[in-house]
C-alpha cells in the first residue's frame, strides 16, 4: 500500500500541534489507526470508561503510549482524576524527595506516584494545574542538566539543591 497520501493530509494540522514528534511516520500512523479501527470500532470513548486500570491497558496498546501518556490522557479527558507525571515532572518530585530515582524509569514513576498518592487534591482542575506546574518547573528551572537551584522558589527544602 502506498503511504505518500497521508502526510499532506497531515500537514494542516501542524498548527495545532506544539510539535510533531521526530518518529511521526505515515508508518507509525496508520499503525495507529489500525489499532483504534481493529481494536476499538475507530471510537475511544468506550475506553475512557472503562475502570481504571483496564482503560490504561487499552490505551497501551498505542506505541509510544506507556503509563504517564496513559495517565495524561485519562486526566486530561476527565475520565479519572489521576496524577499524570512526565518526565519533568517526575524529576522534580524526585529531587524534592518524594522519591529516589532508580535505573529503570517505570520504577521510578511507580515510586514517586505512591510517594504522593494520599497527598493530592481529587479534583480534575488541581490535579491538571498541578500536571502543568511541575511539567514548566522541570523544563524551565529543574532540568535535567544545569538546574536553575538558585532561582527555585523551593531549593530550602530540595533534597537535590542540598546536595550541589
Amino acid at each position: 500500500m502506498q503511504q505518500g497520501w497521508l502526510l499532506p493530509l497531515l500537514l494542516p494540522l501542524r498548527c495545532h500541534l506544539r510539535k510533531l514528534p521526530a518518529d511521526l511516520s505515515a508508518e507509525k500512523l496508520l499503525s495507529i489507526a489500525k489499532i483504534a479501527f481493529e481494536e476499538f470500532d475507530s471510537d475511544l470513548r468506550a475506553v475512557l470508561k472503562k475502570p481504571l486500570l483496564q482503560a490504561k491497558k487499552a490505551l497501551k496498546k498505542f506505541p509510544g503510549i506507556g503509563d504517564p501518556g496513559a495517565e495524561k490522557i485519562l486526566l486530561l479527558t476527565r475520565s479519572y482524576p489521576v496524577m499524570a507525571l512526565d518526565s519533568n515532572g517526575l524529576r522534580v518530585l524526585c529531587r524534592v524527595g518524594f522519591a529516589e530515582e532508580q535505573k529503570n524509569y517505570s520504577v521510578t514513576y511507580r515510586l514517586a506516584q505512591d510517594a504522593i498518592h494520599g497527598q493530592l487534591p481529587g479534583d480534575y482542575d488541581s490535579l491538571i494545574r498541578a500536571h502543568q506546574l511541575l511539567r514548566q518547573h522541570g523544563q524551565e528551572l529543574c532540568k535535567r542538566s544545569k538546574p536553575r537551584c538558585t532561582e527555585c522558589p523551593v531549593r530550602e527544602s530540595c533534597n537535590y539543591n542540598a546536595r550541589v
